[in-house]
């Protein structure tokens, strides 16, 4: 678990790259960026460790071309911050004995390597500094064989943005844990004019196709952030996307090189960007801070149209963001009366009068499962209310329904949900009478059966009957059925 309390702080603007983004390049260029005086530096650190904070995040420009970065970095060990963040460009940690230095320090390090492309092409373009990306390598390497956690950010820019793709690759290769891409803010961008903006600036609609193809590069689990992405402009990649983040206060570099009091990173951030009122009518209008102005102004807006619960849950089909979308169609087919609410990334709750059921990803114990969800929790009373709503969010793999009594008749329904479907056949409803189990089920041509399941001398016993003709769709799906019943392979 990540420290909740942490603070960054800018060691001044000086930086021997010229990122096409960034502010402190360009101040460095134009002979407007300095050496930071390091005492005021250590104090505002004593005072964030004193105020709780227990991480720290050291950013420049390039912080490890300051004077005094190694007296900081000792600064910040002896304070006992449980988390040190080095945000660098690695061109100084290209040298081993700079890095081993830092370690020597005894403090537990998080690598934020800033590469700006994921080919030699694309970063170099970015930086306009030949030989940045050999230096990169070399970081890496560094770090790899040191054991540290390295971490990757980009700024998303029109001379990066086409080979992203090859990220996967190149961080596997040297042991990253997490990439994230941010799109490039205008306003931290230095004297920039509308031209320079408008070439660096590509469309969201262009960038959804190379985030796409990176993403499925991925091995399953590796940490993605697509920061300031707006959700509409590539809905599919929503479990990617992320406005804000952690609660983090920031004390910058004003344009007299003087620290700047703390302020909130996040809520400043949003504050040259526009959301047409439409988006009101987003299921990420909570959690979407909208479209950079310049950017609107450059490409329009007219293709950034909000996104419905049931587009997202067509759009989630591994229910990533199912207590968004989970939530807001439990609100719709619920109604009035019932406390709903997202109870996580992947869970939604909804509850009444004491009865409660939550939607999670497919589990054990689970008393109902949907094609897009399991079902746990207590229906009491608004059983028939809830299977209804169920139903009506996504079709059933096995319906909700009441538990027996007995504890066999119990374990035989487990192992009968846990195998649940049976072959072409919908389970439709259970029906729970003293010491018997009735499963209504259906074929692909409406055809119907019912298969049950008995006490019989202490043990349970099944069997089925047919509705009229028996198709051999009925005959799949009951004999698969059975041989859930007994533990058998279908």
């Amino acid at each position: 678990m990540e420290p909740d309390r942490q603070i960054e702080i800018q060691l001044g603007h000086m930086c021997n790259n010229r990122c096409v983004f960034c502010v402190s390049g360009q101040r460095t260029a134009f002979g407007e960026a300095g050496p930071m005086a390091v005492a005021p530096i250590l104090s505002r650190i004593r005072q964030a460790r004193e105020l709780g904070h227990r991480k720290i995040t050291l950013l420049g420009g390039e912080p490890t071309l300051q004077p005094g970065f190694m007296e900081i970095i000792e600064e910040t060990v002896n304070l006992g911050f449980e988390e040190i963040v080095i945000f660098t460009n690695g061109v100084k940690t290209a040298r081993p004995e700079f890095v081993d230095a830092i370690l020597a320090t005894g403090g537990n390090f998080t690598w934020r390597i800033s590469i700006q492309g994921a080919t030699r092409e694309s970063h170099e373009r970015t930086t306009r500094k030949p030989g940045s990306f050999g230096r990169i390598v070399r970081t890496l390497e560094n770090l790899q064989a040191r054991g540290q956690r390295i971490t990757v950010n980009m700024c998303v820019v029109t001379s990066n943005y086409e080979d992203v793709d090859r990220f996967p690759a190149l961080l596997a290769r040297h042991g990253a844990s997490q990439l994230h891409l941010d799109l490039m803010r205008p306003l931290d961008a230095g004297q920039r004019t509308e031209e320079e903006l408008r070439a660096s600036m590509p469309s969201l609609e262009a960038l959804a196709e190379p985030f796409r193809r990176m993403i499925a590069g991925f091995d399953e689990g590796f940490d993605v952030n697509l920061g300031n992405l707006p959700y509409c402009a590539a809905p599919d990649l929503a479990p990617w996307i992320h406005h804000d983040g952690e609660r983090t206060e920031t004390i910058a570099i004003d344009h007299d090189d003087q620290l700047s009091r703390p302020w909130n990173k996040y809520l400043v951030k949003r504050r040259d960007k526009l959301k047409p009122d439409t988006c009101r009518a987003c299921v990420f209008d909570d959690r979407c801070s909208g479209v950079f102005e310049h950017h609107a102004r450059f490409h329009g807006i007219d293709g950034l149209e909000p996104i419905d619960a049931r587009t997202l849950q067509r759009l989630d089909p591994r229910g990533r963001l199912l207590g968004l979308w989970g939530a807001a169609l439990l609100r719709e087919s619920l109604g009035d009366g019932w406390t709903v609410r997202e109870t996580s990334e992947q869970s939604a709750r909804a509850s009444r009068d004491g009865a409660w059921i939550e939607l999670r990803p497919r589990g054990e114990g689970a008393l109902a499962r949907h094609e897009s969800f399991s079902v746990f929790g207590d229906p009491g009373a608004h059983r028939e209310a809830l299977a209804a709503a169920l139903a009506a969010i996504s079709p059933p793999v096995h319906p909700l329904g009441d538990a027996p009594a007995d504890a066999k008749l119990a374990a035989a329904l487990r192992r009968l949900r846990a195998r649940a479907p049976f072959g072409p056949l919908t389970w439709e409803a259970l029906d729970v009478q003293p010491g018997r189990l009735e499963l209504a089920l259906r074929g692909p041509a409406r055809e119907r059966a019912t298969f049950w399941l008995a006490l019989e001398d202490g043990r349970p016993r099944g069997g089925y009957h047919v509705d009229g003709v028996a198709t051999d769709a009925l005959r799949e799906g009951l004999g698969a059925a059975l041989a859930a019943l007994r533990g058998r392979p279908a």
